[in-house]
């Protein structure tokens, strides 16, 4: 929420491309508008969407609308073109899902369309292989399964080489409480991006708590 005044900070990160949750239509069409950035939104409260932005070299040359209600696909051109499906998991109606849920609809388009060499799901997918039995069949680690048969895994435990479930480094402050702490946010690469990963950094409470209850996740590639 109010990314207006905290997108200075965000900046720092020197992040090419971005995807950012709980964000008004408005701040992130006025991000997008100076030369050399684009930018997609997502979202029928105009107050509280799913943005993202992309700066020069990269480039926005298509996005859409997925179901459920917070996803989406964008075709990103640059130094490569990918595939971006940027997520905010949270509950639907129509379809009925919740969390991890919504993952997993997203994971069935994907069975019956194949993704191409290039492709990357991320977003806060609110889920962790804690509440696995919260979900039966549509669990967290169920849908990591799922990833790995599409040649597609989470670039934080690559990088790390820590298991679900056993994250050193949370990613979401439950009401900004340091003591109460969760890995929610997650990038999934595409076999030959996780060929190119370089770094992944979490940002530290430290650093980010003041501004948000969710850390930024930065996934480096060498493209």
């Amino acid at each position: 929420m109010a990314l207006k005044k905290k997108h200075q900070k965000l900046l720092t990160l020197g992040a090419d491309i971005m995807v950012i949750q709980e964000c008004s239509r408005s701040d992130i069409q006025q991000l997008g508008q100076p030369p050399g950035w684009s930018s997609t939104w997502f979202g029928k409260n105009k107050n509280k969407g799913l943005g993202v932005l992309a700066k020069a070299p990269w480039v926005i040359r298509q996005a859409q609308a997925l179901k459920p209600r917070w996803t989406g696909k964008l075709l990103i051109d640059g130094p490569a073109s990918m595939e971006l499906f940027p997520v905010w998991a949270c509950i639907t109606k129509r379809p009925a899902k919740a969390y991890i849920e919504q993952v997993h609809f997203l994971l069935d388009m994907f069975d019956r369309t194949p993704l191409p060499p290039l492709a990357i799901v991320a977003g806060d997918f609110n889920s962790n292989s804690r509440w696995d039995s919260e979900h039966a069949t549509q669990s967290h680690s169920a849908a990591v399964e799922r990833f790995r048969k599409l040649g597609m895994a989470s670039a934080y435990h690559e990088f790390s080489g820590e298991p679900q479930g056993a994250e050193r480094h949370p990613t979401f402050w439950f009401r900004k409480n340091k003591r109460t702490v969760y890995h929610l946010d997650y990038a999934f690469l595409s076999r030959e991006l996780l060929a190119k990963l370089k770094n992944v950094v979490v940002g530290h409470s430290d650093d980010w708590l003041s501004s948000s209850d969710h850390a930024p996740v930065l996934v480096e590639l060498d493209l």
